[in-house]
């Protein structure tokens, strides 16, 4: 018997995964992990090219900095686009964009077109971690949702790993293009697959009136037993704005819901990237061996992996809010203790391995938070300033910590400062709980059908 009526954000989130919604998640994290592949790849390799090119590697800060400002623009311009031209859309020319653009980038001649094709890959890279985020949220069930893209957004730190490792095996027999071309030839085959595979949203193309034969195509795919006709009429929890913009982001009382998530944002991530950056140099000034500095970024690595499965695992069976804020807090304790066991090697590892699972776990958690607050209309601006914001707190934090290095501050009153950023991330997520509860429906709007 055909049903009257299907509400499609109820059919995902009342039913289990179905295989065509394993293989839209799996591909997502595909590119989530070239994402963070190809945005590694250029420190690593940074040396080889400018020998290569025979320039100096002290002139490559621009370069190394030029993919992490096209990432935060990608963000930031991929949001909206992808609420007003599909999740689909935007997700695929971003992955073509950073595997293209990687191809390229042993064909690079001067100096000024290797800063060129970095800022260009670093917009695909932007773009394509904003779309990913965007899709697998609205293909996850809401109770499985958080241990989803928990697992989805630590791929990316996964990629930094697998391209540590595979230029380590590549780059001394084959040389530095051919890790470019790994990077690139492996997004392009995803873009091809996602091309044929990927569907669009459905929360997305009832929320913009598509064609109920489209929307039924896909129902067909994730629920087969379902019967739908063409007399079948489509909704969905969500709402359609008739504004798909970062303004949107601040209208029907969301003002202090964004600003929340974005201070929490830029705190967290200008520690997360500070630590990696700093950690090596700073401990080896006081006397901790070169090997074993650089085995903390490891552990502290290792302990984000470890911790941003177990955070999304908690934020599905708990309040969500107080999983992210507790997180936080003991984040800002774990970074705040570093600057206090410098010289014991077995506490500095305990204090990077809960900084790393406990800010670096707890950042993928609120990746999660994020895209399960806005409705479907804004959905994307909202994933991709956020993001955007993030790897703006990610410039911002090496730079300040070098600046407060250099002006003579110690260990200990340097990483409590970064314990205090954490703080205020901690803080902030308990700012969003109370605004939301204040205006429930600020991130809410009527259901709409097709």
């Amino acid at each position: 018997m055909t049903v009257s009526s299907v509400n499609v954000s109820e059919l995902i989130n009342a039913r289990r995964l179905s295989k065509y919604q394993v293989g839209v998640l799996l591909l997502c994290a595909l590119a989530a992990l070239m994402d963070g592949y190809d945005s590694v790849i250029i420190g690593i390799t940074g040396p080889a090219i400018a020998r290569s090119l025979s320039l100096d590697i002290k002139s490559f800060g621009p370069v190394f900095s030029a993919a992490q400002f096209g990432f935060m623009l990608g963000a930031f311009m991929a949001g909206p686009l992808a609420d007003r031209l599909g999740r689909k859309r935007i997700l695929i020319v971003s992955v073509v964009a950073f595997g293209l653009f990687s191809i390229l980038t042993p064909f690079a001649e001067s100096y000024r077109q290797l800063l060129g094709l970095r800022f260009i890959t670093g917009l695909g890279l932007g773009g394509a971690a904003t779309a990913f985020v965007a899709m697998c949220a609205e293909y996850s069930p809401l109770r499985v949702k958080a241990r989803i893209l928990t697992i989805l957004w630590v791929l990316v730190p996964a990629g930094n790993v697998v391209g540590g490792l595979l230029s380590s095996v590549i780059l001394p027999s084959q040389g530095w293009a051919l890790v470019y071309y790994i990077g690139g030839v492996v997004p392009l085959v995803i873009a091809e697959v996602m091309i044929w595979i990927i569907p669009e949203s459905l929360q997305f193309l009832v929320a913009t009136n598509a064609p109920p034969r489209r929307v039924a195509s896909v129902i067909a795919r994730i629920a087969p037993d379902l019967a739908v006709g063409s007399a079948t009429r489509y909704t969905s929890s969500e709402g359609r704005s008739l504004t798909k913009s970062v303004r949107h982001l601040f209208s029907d009382g969301r003002a202090p819901i964004t600003m929340c998530i974005w201070i929490s944002f830029f705190c967290c991530w200008l520690v997360l990237i500070t630590l990696l950056a700093w950690t090596a140099p700073v401990l080896r000034e006081a006397g901790v061996p070169i090997a074993k500095a650089s085995l903390m970024i490891s552990v502290n690595s290792g302990g984000a992996m470890l911790g941003a499965p177990l955070i999304g695992w908690a934020m599905d069976r708990a309040d969500r809010f107080s999983v992210v804020g507790l997180g936080l807090f003991g984040g800002a304790i774990a970074v705040a203790a570093i600057g206090f066991a410098a010289d014991s090697y077995e506490r500095l590892m305990v204090c990077y391995f809960l900084a790393g699972a406990l800010v670096g776990g707890t950042s993928a958690g609120m990746m999660a938070l994020v895209a399960t607050l806005y409705p479907t209309a804004v959905l994307s601006t909202g994933i991709g300033w956020a993001i955007g914001v993030a790897r703006l707190g990610a410039i911002v934090g090496p730079t300040l910590f070098g600046l407060l290095l250099a002006a003579g501050w110690t260990l200990p009153l340097l990483f409590t400062t970064l314990g205090i950023v954490v703080l205020i991330s901690a803080l902030s997520i308990a700012g969003l709980r109370a605004a939301i509860r204040r205006r429930p429906g600020a991130l809410t709007t009527p259901a709409t059908t097709a």
